[in-house]
């Protein structure tokens, strides 16, 4: 996972500070009260899966707003050789970055028998867009604003299905990880609550007369 999404405090990452309290929670109910808390470690290993996929799929669509926003630099800027080479390099490794999220999050997403119909849109529109990019590029080049123009033209609205992919497959994650969450906390407070029921006092054996 890249620097950004570990240090971006988005609704999943937040979530895990919660995870944080229902494992107090837990820790010590665990012991008095093995049988109803043994579902628990498995509930939050999911919640912590669940909340890398969010966090990757946020990462993804931001990847793709700064490559957005590179491709708008290389345009504007590409006549000059020198920041030409610059945007262009920028350019690609956004590009790379994001081919690299969307594997993570096909990774994430099967470890948790999650559908992958929108992770395949998204590969497919990857495929396609940045080869459309970089036939707009071969057929117009950067050479004036015109040619840029031209070139931007050719991909207007190639990108358009890409994000709202990317904004749906967020929103679906992060639904899910508000079930989970929530599955996660009743299973912390049944065990709270069994470790704070005071056992049945032993019966005494009757006194020899």
């Amino acid at each position: 996972m890249s620097t950004d999404a570990n240090t971006t405090l988005n609704p999943a990452r937040a979530g895990l500070v919660w995870l944080a309290l229902a494992l107090a929670l837990g820790a010590g109910a665990a012991q008095a009260a093995q049988p109803d808390c043994s579902a628990l470690p498995t509930l939050i290993d999911r919640l912590q899966v669940m909340a890398g996929a969010e966090s990757t799929a946020r990462d993804a669509l931001a990847t793709m707003r700064r490559n957005a926003q590179d491709w708008k630099n290389l345009l504007l800027r590409g006549r000059d050789e020198k920041d030409r080479q610059t945007m262009q390099s920028r350019f690609d490794t956004q590009a790379s970055t994001y081919s690299q999220r969307l594997v993570e999050l096909r990774a994430q997403l099967a470890q948790l028998s999650l559908p992958l119909e929108r992770l395949e849109v998204l590969q497919r529109e990857e495929v396609e867009l940045f080869g459309k990019y970089r036939a707009a590029l071969a057929r117009h080049g950067v050479a004036s604003l015109e040619a840029a123009a031209a070139a931007d033209r050719e991909v207007q609205g190639a990108d358009v299905l890409t994000f709202r992919t990317l904004e749906q497959t967020i929103d679906w994650l992060a639904a899910g990880n508000r079930e989970q969450f929530s599955q996660v906390r009743q299973g912390a407070v049944a065990c709270q609550a069994n470790a704070s029921t005071p056992a049945s006092a032993p019966l005494s054996s009757p006194q020899s007369k």
